[in-house]
């Protein structure tokens, strides 16, 4: 289930940022790069995990393994993918807006938006 969700990330996210203004400072940063944002994410919020919220799971309810594993599927992570797809929609909103009032709806150019 989890490569589901990172490969349509991957996908959707670099066609989008095809479309957005992609400078950082003087840096340009190509679209397909993107891709480690995520990565970056799991690699420091996973020991964050382990070491914060599974020790005080495991006082909580007084298991060896803190929460079940369906529980962990089903709380927290959940949560935070149903969080991402609203940021995911709000932006796909705000890009149309934004190309609809700069003239840019059926245009190659970049938006003049970020893609952060």
């Amino acid at each position: 289930m989890f490569n589901c969700c990172l490969a349509q990330l991957s996908t959707f996210s670099v066609e989008q940022a095809v479309t957005m203004d992609t400078k950082v400072g003087s840096l340009k940063v190509p679209p397909a790069s993107l891709l480690v944002f995520p990565i970056l994410f799991i690699i420091i919020l996973t020991p964050l995990y382990d070491h914060l919220i599974i020790p005080f799971a495991r006082k909580a309810t007084k298991t060896e393994m803190g929460i079940s594993h369906l529980q962990r599927i089903g709380n927290w992570v959940g949560t935070i993918y149903h969080c991402n797809g609203n940021r995911e929609l709000w932006l796909k909103s705000s890009r149309k807006r934004v190309a609809t009032h700069s003239g840019l709806l059926d245009s190659n150019d970049p938006l003049p938006i970020t893609f952060f």
